[in-house]
């Protein structure tokens, strides 16, 4: 029973790591930039995507200055 337990709040760990939103210090990668204006479709739409996954106005104005976007 320890055992399934332990296991479980290691992956209840993992799914929380992995799915956190932005930190504000971080960059957005070029990638992904791109990477949003291919799925989103438009310049626009992809920067209410990026909003959603929690980078602020100022990160996307910056990712799009360094990118070219």
């Amino acid at each position: 029973m320890l055992m399934a337990s332990a296991i479980f709040v290691l992956i209840a760990v993992m799914i929380l790591l992995t799915t956190r939103p932005a930190w504000s210090s971080e960059q957005i990668p070029c990638w992904k930039a791109k990477a949003f204006i291919t799925y989103a479709g438009s310049v626009s739409e992809a920067e209410k995507l990026a909003e959603k996954h929690g980078y602020t106005r100022t990160q996307i104005a910056e990712v799009r200055r360094r990118c070219g976007l």
